[in-house]
């Protein structure tokens, strides 16, 4: 009799322990978790805090809102076509006066590819010049150039996708720094760029 009750006892001592370690190991798991997840939290501070480093404090500024009719941009779009014909310099407002901001301006500026229209080689210039001046950031073109992204669509965008990252990649700062700027819809298109570029969170395949 005296066995069995020794028995007994010693298997309940073996149980409580059991639950303390699995009680003890599970606490340790936790705190691990909420290590790493605090880890995580300091590695994405660090690389967004990093790239505001050194940005221009007029890189951190909204751009002006550029207010006109789609019959002033039409005008934009001829002027820019004469100074190109006649060899004249072509200046940063100029491509600026020619870069989209609605999506009815864009339809326009799109139109110019029509074979009804056949202005292809103008629309060549002005987007040759609305990239390049993007990508090396002169004039306000860096933040029109993402705020496109809000109402392009078919073939363009294909090619926009992959030209903006360009753009960015080689605007990284500013980026980050103007990103709250952009429209509620760009901010949405370029979101995954922008936690990629700026948090250091890595695009899925479906984001590209």
């Amino acid at each position: 009799m005296n066995t069995i009750i020794l028995l007994f006892f010693n298997l309940f001592l073996i149980t409580g322990c059991n639950n303390k370690t699995e009680k003890k190991n599970l606490e340790k798991e936790t705190v691990a978790s909420s290590k790493i997840e605090i880890r995580q939290e300091k590695i994405i501070d660090t690389i967004e805090n990093k790239d505001m480093l050194n940005v221009k404090a007029i890189d951190t500024i909204k751009p002006n809102k550029i207010v006109r009719t789609i019959n002033e941009y039409k005008t934009n779009i001829d002027n820019f076509s004469k100074k190109k014909a006649d060899s004249e310099l072509i200046t940063i407002k100029d491509v600026e006066s020619v870069t989209p901001t609605s999506e009815e301006e864009f339809d326009f500026y799109y139109s110019l590819t029509y074979p009804d229209i056949n202005k292809q080689d103008l629309y060549n210039s002005i987007t040759s010049a609305i990239l390049d001046n993007a990508v090396e950031d002169k004039g306000i073109m860096f933040f029109l150039y993402l705020d496109m992204a809000q109402f392009i669509d078919g073939e363009y965008a294909e090619g926009y996708h992959v030209y903006v990252e360009t753009v960015v990649f080689n605007n990284k700062k500013k980026f980050c720094a103007i990103y709250k700027h952009l429209s509620k819809d760009s901010k949405w298109i370029l979101e995954a760029l922008y936690k990629e570029v700026c948090k250091g969170i890595k695009r899925q395949e479906g984001d590209y």
